[in-house]
């Protein structure tokens, strides 16, 4: 369904450091900009049942009015929540709170909220105006649409070239020089810098991003230790996107209109604040790009198991040690075809958790050094193990620590493992789909009973297996 949107004033322009300037041809000269806040529209919340015709009876308007002023043809159905400004009517300021999003900048959120950067610096009393907003925080503000949702912001970005004037460019897209200044909050006389970058009027949903940044998004928020994060990006350039988020590198693909990464956080990073950097080539290179990223506590527990005596030597840090080196060599590979659909299911029915993941582990009252990498599922030797998506077996045997184990390879760097196995059902290179059998449960290796150990990793890092049962990537 069509939606109306705001194209709003940008108020603030992103300048690149450069000190080649392009004066405007001398226009005719106009009154100065007034200064008098435009009035706050009345918005009307969509509720179970409404029609427009009971919300035109509502505000006393007529149906045609408001599908003129929310761009709604006469098919287009309601939806509960829609939000319609209401044509002559007036609303009020609302304090509501906003979290930031991969590639908000101050301005881009106040144009969400028909606000200004200043006010927001102002509520949230920060001391640099020129604040990079800190993707997962909460930012409180005063929204200045009519209601306590942002509204979404059309238009298309263009970038200044040398030599380029206000004037010609509003002239090559069909407008007046007087609504392209408007539209970016310029006042005369206008200066334009080569790479400054501009908003043309467009139904088109537009994010306020430096450079030829078209799209940044990171899913789900917030960040917790040991969750899966996706990041989106699109970019004006040729070329392939790198980066890193939190010092991890980030293996860019091809997805939709632009490129997706997946990236797993370890459960012991520790909660803070880090860095997404991003950046590009193709023909040439792509800005840098980079934001400050939450990552919050996941609060973890602590495992204390005790091990028999016969057991005790499989401690040795030796024996983890060159068991993670070979396995490493696996977890590392890279697939770009997807071949999971869908959200990953448990690989064992009636599932009962009898420890989860990312707990600290202490053994036989040891120091903590490792956390527990993957969830442990109850169930008899000979339980049935279900591989949790489509993909390739490409591991089948014994390991000294994990016991009999198949691992499955799903594509885009994401693997799950199967450890403790008392019967392996699959060879390497088989090609396995989601819920066929790949063993049978058992109780081979560091084991103290019979159990499922099941491990997911995103380029050899643990993650939590439960969100990929909840939370569909990329």
């Amino acid at each position: 369904m069509k939606r109306h949107t705001l194209i709003l004033p940008l108020l603030l322009v992103f300048l690149l450091p450069l000190t080649v300037w392009a004066q405007t041809e001398t226009p005719t000269p106009t009154p100065p900009t007034s200064t008098v806040q435009p009035a706050i529209p009345l918005v009307h919340t969509v509720q179970e049942g409404e029609t427009l015709t009971y919300i035109a009876e509502q505000y006393s308007v007529t149906i045609e009015e408001i599908q003129a002023v929310n761009n709604l043809a006469d098919s287009d159905v309601l939806a509960v929540g829609q939000l319609l400004t209401i044509p002559g009517g007036e609303g009020e300021a609302v304090a509501t709170a906003y979290t930031a999003q991969a590639g908000d900048t101050l301005a881009g959120i106040a144009a969400l909220f028909n606000t200004t950067p200043e006010e927001i610096v102002a509520t949230n009393r920060l001391i640099n105006p020129y604040y990079q907003p800190v993707v997962g925080q909460t930012l409180p503000l005063i929204s200045k649409t009519g209601s306590a949702l942002p509204q979404e912001v059309a238009g298309r970005p263009y970038l200044v070239s040398l030599g380029e004037t206000l004037p010609m460019i509003a002239a090559r897209h069909g407008m007046s020089t007087a609504v392209l200044a408007q539209t970016n909050n310029l006042t005369y006389p206008y200066y334009l810098f080569p790479g400054q970058r501009l908003v043309i009027p467009d139904e088109e949903p537009y994010r306020a991003l430096p450079g030829e940044w078209l799209d940044v998004r990171i899913r789900p928020l917030p960040i917790l230790q040991g969750n899966t994060v996706s990041i989106f990006v699109k970019n004006m350039l040729d070329g392939t996107p790198s980066g890193q988020l939190a010092g991890l590198p980030l293996r860019f693909f091809p997805y939709e209109d632009g490129f997706a990464a997946l990236v797993g956080i370890d459960a012991f990073t520790e909660p803070g604040t880090y860095e997404l950097s991003l950046s590009g080539s193709g023909s040439r290179p792509w800005r840098p790009f980079t934001q400050p990223v939450k990552i919050e506590n996941a609060n973890y527990g602590l495992q204390e198991i005790f091990l028999s005596e016969e057991m005790v030597p499989l401690l040795e840090p030796e024996v983890r040690q060159n068991e993670d080196t070979f396995l490493s060599t696996i977890y590392t590979q890279f697939s770009e075809t997807k071949a999971w659909d869908g959200l990953f299911t448990l690989p064992v029915t009636n599932t009962i958790v009898t420890a989860p993941y990312g707990d600290a582990r202490s053994y036989n009252g040891g120091p903590v050094e490792i956390y527990h990498t993957g969830l442990d599922v109850g169930g008899g030797i000979g339980t049935p193990i279900l591989a949790s998506a489509n993909g390739t077996v490409v591991y089948s045997g014994p390991l000294e620590l994990r016991g009999n184990a198949v691992i499955i390879d799903h594509g885009l760097g994401v693997m799950s493992a199967y450890f403790h196995l008392s019967e392996i059902l699959v060879n390497e290179g088989d090609t396995v789909t989601q819920g066929q059998p790949v063993g049978l449960g058992g109780s081979t290796g560091l084991s103290t009973g019979p159990h499922l150990h099941w491990d997911l990793r995103v380029m050899d890092v643990p993650v939590n297996g439960l969100q990929w049962t909840e939370v569909e990537f990329p």
